[in-house]
């Protein structure tokens, strides 16, 4: 296979365009800044507004510090900050990377995700491919009879979680199963109790959202416009009780589930204006359409407080800094206390809303057409402007190198 060069170096500077003349003046701060965009994946150095030179279809690692790609039959990790190339491993031919594992060594491949899981033509069997990143073991080839997605390696990598979808040609609904990577067999997910489940729940949610525990052990999954949905723990107590929203808490290292009920009105707005943050100590959801606020321990999964915030319709975004939650929905931007989710400051977007995002030393970002903005929290001035082209969705910033 021809080698192939993800960066442009011209006098040490590792970025595109860098050869074209002399860089613009460094008016921004120190940061990287990921983005969805229309051409794929972009990261951008805020100072500079140079565009790195990343594989445009790669897929980031959870902590964003390597990028995946696939070229031909070949898996590609590259730097996720410096772009150089850190290995190459041969796989079967595949049509996309479909999730990583929390130790960056291993990536499902499949086919890519279907614009809608549900109605036809469905599949009847799914084809996945574990590999190994660094080359240092022969992929393997799992073919499962019936329609499944993959969501998240377990954080020992010895097992992918799915989601099988149900009936498998015509999807109505789906519900999240564990896939041995050593049997190759799937089977249900634990109860919080750590004990198998008799019946299995099935869901069919809309406008998915998950995030990350910031020590990456859970993953924290947003489900909306659930009607009449039934948990597990309800199927076994006999109840008839449903719920329009609940986050599905996934454990990767202890391989249990459990959904933690939103009170009314969650999940009857549009899925859009909801959005999900979780800190060390708290998960935070949030209703545009209605201005709720709820506040969870992570350790006892409960709603502990629920606040009352102006409704600010439109797409929703949240992020955590140290010290506060940040959201962006609508024209509002707003900064709230982690604990009273009083509203601390209230401001205007700088424009409608594409993600928002908070870099380690807490410095804010929010997507909006054409870029990314750093913004001042307290009183949303536009503090500087990181040109994105066709930017979709802000996702992602961190700490130059060296600076």
């Amino acid at each position: 296979m021809e080698r192939r060069d993800f960066l442009k170096i011209c006098g040490g500077a590792a970025l595109l365009g860098a050869c074209a003349g002399p860089p613009p003046p460094r008016k921004g701060p120190a940061h990287l800044v990921y983005a969805d965009t229309t051409s794929g994946l972009a990261a951008v150095d805020a100072r500079s507004g140079l565009r790195l030179a990343n594989p445009p279809a790669s897929v980031p690692a959870a902590d964003w510090t390597r990028l995946y790609t696939l070229s031909g039959d070949s898996l590609l990790t590259v730097d996720a900050v410096t772009g150089r190339r850190i290995s190459s491993a041969g796989v079967p031919t595949s049509k996309a990377i479909r999730a990583v594992s929390q130790n960056d060594l291993l990536v499902a491949l499949g086919d890519p995700a279907p614009a809608t899981p549900y109605g036809p033509p469905g599949r009847r069997t799914t084809r996945l491919v574990i590999a190994d990143s660094s080359g240092g073991r022969a992929p393997m080839t799992i073919e499962l009879d019936g329609n499944y997605e993959p969501d998240a390696f377990s954080a020992d990598g010895g097992a992918l979680f799915v989601l099988q979808y149900l009936p498998s040609t015509a999807p109505e609904a789906y519900r999240v199963r564990v896939l041995d990577l050593v049997s190759r067999e799937v089977g249900p997910i634990l109860g919080r109790e750590k004990t198998p489940v008799a019946e299995e729940e099935t869901m069919r949610g809309e406008g998915r959202l998950a995030v990350l525990s910031p020590h990456r052990d859970r993953l924290y999954t947003l489900y909306t416009h659930q009607a009449d949905h039934l948990h597990t723990r309800d199927l076994v107590a006999g109840r008839s009780t449903g719920v329009h929203a609940f986050v599905h808490v996934l454990s990767l290292t202890e391989r249990w589930a459990y959904c933690l009920d939103l009170p009314e009105p969650f999940g009857h707005g549009p899925a859009e204006g909801h959005a999900i943050a979780v800190s060390p100590r708290g998960l935070y959801v949030f209703d545009g359409a209605s201005g709720r606020l709820v506040r969870a321990d992570v350790e006892e999964l409960a709603i502990k407080k629920v606040g009352s915030l102006p409704a600010s319709p439109g797409p929703a975004f949240a992020a955590v800094s140290a010290d506060a939650l940040h959201l962006a929905a609508g024209a509002s931007l707003l900064t709230v206390d982690l604990d009273s989710l009083a509203v601390r400051h209230a401001a205007r977007t700088p424009g409608p809303p594409r993600g928002l995002v908070a870099a380690p030393d807490g410095t804010l970002y929010a997507g909006v057409e054409g870029g990314a903005v750093q913004v001042d929290a307290r009183n949303g001035r536009e503090l500087a402007r990181v040109p994105v082209p066709g930017l979709t969705l802000l996702r992602h910033a961190t700490a130059l190198p060296g600076v």
